[in-house]
């Protein structure tokens, strides 16, 4: 038996559209899948923290209580500054890949977006080869007869779908990557998958992630910017894609034998790009939230770092990002009162954090931050309170409707024990009223941000809408769609593999229903 469990992520496919178009014969596979397996909607985590996606399906955990929501740069407690997620400060003995391998069972895992390596595994383990989010550097331990693979495949062909030109030219170069490296990495995890037994093989399909962020214009008549004369494979690109993953998903189930059982999953999914969360930086100045003579200097220096960021080309970014964290440059910086970063002023009160689509706050609390200069207790809360009627009165300045669709704390959503590092606040954008680049209120006057710029040249961005479908010998389809979460994917791995209960997880083990009336 080539495995066991078969666990395949489908990263950022949208879920809707996989139902869809397997309704119409163009997915086979997904069609399959649906008649003849159990499935499940899942809530997910895109409206508090959505860079928290894949860390919550790979360990069960909630990020709310381990903080890994935005890897490339995020704030820590303690710090005054941005800084990506270090290696060393994420638990690997949580992944479920290791909880099982340290079970006795043989594992495989290839390409789990965000991850870094286990500090021992019984199996195989290949990362950052093929993902989206490449944040972390390559690293493989295939030992034996694995050796030679990467020799073998070589490298995967998109190394970053976000430095392609903007244009039809950089479309259509990119779909043909994107075309070459389903194959690639088809061809790579069934070289895998059938080189021994696996107790479980699991792996994440990247692909609809960037063509779903670069060619959404493309595929949505609807879209701003959709282009009815582009030729008919880029209008089609996603659907060309995904049909792409489906003949893979048919190769890994066939390879993986009748007897084991295989859990499809879209984590999150793809729609059009809305923004909203651009808007925060400007409008938490002119809240007044660092309103004196060197809070200013800060805040105008980072508009500016900001506006020259969003116009110059992508792989120049790094530079004009760290330029101002260079020692001298940061001496003089200081001395005018100028903060690199708000939250290394004592004259901040709150600064926005980046968090995908959805908005964060973090106070600046003393004790808590390292030039804090809010009262934790009632001066934060009455804050919060300001903070909350201020961004509810955000409107559309054209349609005159509230943008904000709403404002919640860390303690309302994840508890008294959540993590520290944890944004404050989160502010949820409405998504029904197209693309928000500008607002207004009585307090902040007309604020604008445009939603793409040099930085973010796409057109598509994230949904939630996530799905769970699992087959194998001893489950019927025809079962009702069932409610699940992300963070019930590591306890079903594990308890599928029969691995004993493990304490720690925030989610459960999902078992299918008898057969009913309904499927997905």
């Amino acid at each position: 038996m080539p495995a066991r469990v078969l666990v395949i992520g489908l990263d950022a496919a949208e879920s809707t559209l996989l139902e869809r178009w397997s309704a119409e014969g163009r997915l086979p596979t997904v069609s399959a899948l649906r008649a003849g397996g159990a499935a499940w909607r899942l809530n997910t985590p895109l409206e508090t923290l959505p860079g928290a996606v894949w860390p919550e399906i790979e360990t069960g955990r909630s990020c709310g209580m381990m903080a890994q929501y935005f890897h490339p740069d995020q704030i820590r407690t303690g710090e005054g500054r941005l800084r990506p997620v270090r290696p060393d400060e994420i638990d690997t003995a949580r992944y479920y890949w290791s909880i099982a391998s340290r079970a006795g069972r043989r594992v495989a895992v290839i390409d789990p977006s965000h991850a870094v390596p286990s500090a021992s595994l019984n199996g195989v383990e290949l990362l950052q080869w093929g993902v989206h989010d490449r944040v972390y550097e390559l690293a493989a331990r295939l030992p034996g007869q694995y050796s030679r693979l990467l020799a073998r495949h070589g490298h995967y062909p998109v190394a970053s779908c976000d430095t392609y030109r903007p244009d039809r030219r950089g479309a259509e170069r990119l779909l043909v990557d994107l075309a070459r490296g389903i194959e690639r990495k088809r061809a790579l995890l069934l070289d895998v998958l059938r080189g021994e037994s696996w107790d479980l093989f699991s792996c994440e399909l990247s692909e609809s992630h960037c063509v779903g962020h670069h060619f959404w214009h493309f595929h949505d008549v609807s879209d701003a910017e959709h282009d009815s004369r582009a030729p008919g494979h880029l209008r089609d690109a996603i659907a060309r894609v995904y049909a792409g993953l489906d003949e893979t998903v048919a190769a890994l189930i066939a390879a993986a034998g009748g007897q084991c059982t295989t859990l499809v999953f879209a984590s999150h999914g793809m729609g059009p790009i809305v923004g909203g969360y651009l808007l925060l930086w400007e409008v938490l100045v002119r809240l007044g939230l660092g309103s004196d003579r060197g809070a200013a200097r800060g805040s105008a220096l980072r508009r500016f770092q900001y506006a020259l960021k969003d116009r110059v080309p992508l792989p120049w970014v790094p530079f004009v990002q760290n330029v101002t964290h260079l020692a001298p440059i940061r001496r003089v910086l200081e001395h005018a009162g100028c903060a690199a970063f708000p939250l290394e002023s004592p004259h901040t009160r709150a600064a926005p954090l980046p968090n995908n689509r959805v908005g964060a706050i973090r106070l600046n609390l003393k004790g808590r931050e390292p030039y804090g200069c809010i009262e934790p207790g009632r001066e934060a809360d009455d804050l919060i309170r300001e903070l909350r009627t201020e961004l509810l009165a955000l409107e559309h300045p054209e349609r005159g409707e509230p943008i904000v669709k709403r404002v919640v704390t860390a303690r309302e959503v994840f508890g008294d024990t959540h993590h520290p590092d944890v944004p404050d606040l989160m502010v949820v954008f409405r998504t029904d009223l197209g693309r928000l680049e500008a607002c207004r209120s009585a307090r902040v006057g007309l604020v604008r941000a445009p939603v793409r710029n040099a930085r973010i040249n796409r057109t598509g961005d994230h949904t939630l809408e996530s799905r769970l479908w699992m087959i194998g010998p001893k489950i019927t389809g025809g079962a009702a769609v069932q409610q699940g979460n992300l963070v019930d994917i590591a306890p079903t791995v594990l308890d599928l593999l029969g691995v004993p209960h493990v304490e720690g997880f925030d989610g459960r083990p999902l078992r299918p229903f008898a057969p009913q009336t309904s499927s997905v």
